[in-house]
């Protein structure tokens, strides 16, 4: 009996050892950039790029003195967005329907005079927008009795 009680503790303990996670196994969740890895080691080493080189850089290729605090090209990017805002009429919209299977969307403009419908259907991996409609009304009465006149059909991953 002595035996059988030994072995029993024995597998018992080596059961334990295996849910047990080991330190080095566990992964942390933090991706390093080794770009910049390899960027602090030289500048250790005293073999890093010199600011007034990264300053020259960065005049060179944006046209621009460097600003301070911002990272290069953030510059461009805010500009950018900021003539999209201009440009881009601003588009609203309203969930119809959302479930696990599909989703129904109507956008429309800011004057409330365009309403178009966007349809995703989940399983068949479809995404479909329709004509313009100059009501919410007639778009949801098109929408919920399947009268809608799809335009514009695309396959989606």
């Amino acid at each position: 009996m002595t035996n059988r009680v030994m072995k029993q503790k024995a597998m018992e303990a080596k059961r334990q050892r295996r849910a047990w996670a080991k330190k080095y196994s566990m992964p942390s969740g933090i991706i390093l950039n080794k770009g910049v890895l390899g960027e602090y080691r030289d500048r250790t080493l005293g073999l890093g790029v010199n600011e007034h080189e990264v300053d020259a850089l960065i005049q060179k290729l944006y046209g621009r003195d460097p600003i301070v605090g911002k990272p290069p090209g953030k510059l461009e990017v805010e500009q950018l967005l900021t003539r999209l805002k201009k440009v881009v009429p601003e588009l609203h919209f309203f969930q119809i329907m959302d479930n696990c299977y599909q989703r129904g969307i109507c956008f429309y403009d800011v004057k409330k005079t365009t309403f178009i419908l966007a349809h995703t259907d989940k399983r068949r991996k479809t995404y479909k927008t329709s004509i313009a409609y100059p009501s919410k009304e007639l778009a949801l009465a098109m929408y919920y009795g399947d009268r809608v006149i799809w335009m514009h059909f695309e396959e989606t991953d």
